[in-house]
């Protein structure tokens, strides 16, 4: 029996030491949601469509963590996310993705879309297509925000905010969000609300702790 322990405490000590190393925080709570920015259209604009335009989505916040000179995990370069065009609109309209990520468009409406982005990290125009045709895959390989819209339709619009972090969330309708797998440090806390303007603050994460924070202006 005593031999038995000796044997095993080397061992108990390895796995207590490894389940510390891969131990990880949490950080939850609010961002006060403030008004969606409206649509940038030209004035008298009414949208020519075959069926009723539906209404766009609630404004959503992104929340993100960084922490300056870290090393981020490439965990999220994989993702494909589906940004659907559907009502004549875009769904979701609000995306967060980590720097390598891809997006599709497919179509879903009954009449052609055009997506296109002049925005300066990422431009592309995909031309116009039906709903029967696949939609190229757009990588995001810089971080930033980049505008999506569709020249036939001004009223359409889709925020893809492009980060090098993988520690992202987007927020319900009440605001409320959780970032989970956290390594213990201090960190910046940043959201981006439906107006387009950033908050942030300074947050300390606790191995196998929740923080909570609320993000208000």
């Amino acid at each position: 029996m005593v031999r038995m322990k000796a044997l095993l405490l080397p061992f108990l000590t390895l796995l207590l030491c490894t389940a510390h190393v891969h131990a990880h925080g949490t950080v939850e709570g609010t961002v006060v949601l403030d008004s969606l920015r409206p649509p940038e259209v030209e004035p008298g604009y009414k949208p020519k469509t075959l069926k009723p335009v539906q209404a766009e989505e609630s404004g959503l916040a992104i929340v993100w963590l960084e922490s300056p000179g870290i090393t981020y995990p490439r965990t999220r370069v994989g993702e494909v996310v589906r940004i659907r065009q559907n009502g004549y609109q875009f769904r979701p309209s609000i995306v967060a993705l980590q720097t390598g990520a891809s997006a599709e468009f497919p179509n879903e409406d009954d009449e052609f879309h055009n997506v296109f982005s002049f925005s300066k990290i990422r431009r592309f125009d995909l031309g116009r297509f039906r709903k029967s045709e696949p939609s190229p895959r757009i990588t995001f390989d810089k971080p930033g925000l980049v505008k999506i819209y569709c020249e036939i339709h001004q009223h359409m619009r889709c925020r893809v905010l492009v980060l090098d972090t993988p520690w992202f969330s987007i927020t319900d309708n009440q605001g409320r969000f959780k970032i989970t797998g956290l390594p213990a440090g201090e960190y910046e806390i940043k959201a981006l609300l439906p107006s387009e303007k950033t908050l942030q603050k300074k947050v300390t994460v606790i191995d196998r702790k929740s923080t909570t924070v609320q993000l208000a202006r």
